[in-house]
């Protein structure tokens, strides 16, 4: 008796106007999003901008340490406040339309021209979102209601994130940042990320990096650890078998070859970690049918004692991987568009895939 057809999501959920409008409510703004290390708005008054399906959200940093995340919407008439990406400032976020002030709490502090009694300051503070961090990983959360914890959230992710805080992920420091944009729907990124029935064919430098991929399988039979074993004498993920970097704090004095961890943690993010770095991107998804994929490297604060610290061999080798990654997306987006295409089929080896989709499914069609 044949196996049961496992069937994709339908090809409009990877394109259609609807579905995006679905997804922005049903998955984007009921979930917590990874954002960017922590690292990142270190000092009181820095502050972080980023879009997050349509909404324009700030990090910023406040006089008391704490992480606080604003919209970008002044409470006046709804003016954006900052463009840049990133910035700091002394006092207050200031709005360039009318010069209304924000204290870093969010409190409206200033507004020129306008005597105190024409508006009730405190209750015309900066629109709050839900804000937590995990190892240095700052996720936003942009329920009106009060969302599951972080914490439950990545306990109940597929790949089990939160195991690989073993290896010293809070103390690890950015070395690079980039970013690339994908004319691909989010979930094809997602689906493509959990399987690597396709590494052989398009990835063959990752191949000599990571021996098990050459069976198209992401697990490695005789590991329990959901890890795969670098090639013979590899420490990291990068194309020179020679290239040595500080290991990662929580994998000094390792013995036996050092391994690759990938999780992917819904709805948006990827956590890769070999022996040396760790690369955490945020996919923030810009329409139907493209999004951004925001890169940050990730290595131990002895890397960065060393003056001739250099990312570069790891920083190109996943830039390769992930233009090899993204040029196969945007065929996939060419395809699904086609009026022939209603669905397609999951084999055995895309589990992982098809557990990405229920997952997705639970949110849009709100099965608990």
């Amino acid at each position: 008796m044949a196996n049961e057809i496992r069937r994709t999501l339908p090809g409009a959920a990877y394109h259609s106007d609807e579905t995006y409008a679905v997804d922005r409510e049903r998955v984007f703004y009921r979930n917590w999003i990874y954002v960017g290390r922590a690292e990142r708005v270190a000092k009181p008054g820095a502050w972080l901008r980023f879009e997050i399906a349509d909404e324009s959200i700030l990090i910023v940093r406040g006089k008391d340490e704490q992480l606080r995340g604003f919209y970008n919407v002044c409470r006046h008439r709804g003016s954006r406040i900052c463009d840049d990406e990133q910035g700091e400032v002394r006092t207050h976020l200031r709005c360039p339309y009318h010069a209304w002030g924000y204290a870093l709490d969010g409190t409206l502090v200033t507004t020129p021209m306008i005597e105190k009694d024409e508006i009730d300051r405190e209750s015309t503070s900066l629109w709050p979102v839900h804000v937590d961090v995990w190892e240095g990983f700052v996720f936003v959360n942009l329920s009106r209601e009060t969302p599951v914890s972080l914490l439950e959230s990545l306990d109940d992710q597929q790949d089990k994130p939160l195991g690989l805080a073993r290896v010293g992920l809070s103390e690890l420091r950015i070395g690079h940042i980039s970013t690339i944009d994908v004319q691909a729907n989010w979930k094809i990124v997602l689906e493509n990320y959990n399987e690597c029935l396709h590494c052989p064919t398009i990835h063959p430098e990752l191949m000599s990096v990571v021996p098990a991929y050459r069976k198209g399988s992401i697990w490695e039979q005789g590991r329990d650890d959901g890890g795969v074993t670098l090639g013979e004498g590899r420490t990291s993920v990068a194309l020179d078998p020679r290239l040595r970097l500080p290991l990662l704090p929580g994998l000094k004095g390792q013995t036996g070859p050092a391994a690759y961890f990938g999780a992917a943690i819904y709805p948006t993010m990827f956590l890769d970690v070999d022996g040396s770095a760790a690369l955490a991107t945020a996919i923030f998804p810009t329409g139907p049918r493209s999004c951004r994929l925001v890169t940050e490297y990730l290595f131990s604060p002895e890397a960065f004692e060393d003056p001739e610290f250099d990312p570069t061999p790891v920083v190109e080798f996943n830039e390769l991987v992930t233009l090899q990654d993204n040029d196969a997306c945007e065929r996939v987006q060419s395809g699904v568009t086609s009026r022939a295409f209603e669905y397609g089929v999951f084999p055995a080896k895309d589990s992982w895939v098809y557990s990405f989709d229920q997952r997705y499914l639970r949110d849009v069609e709100g099965i608990s």
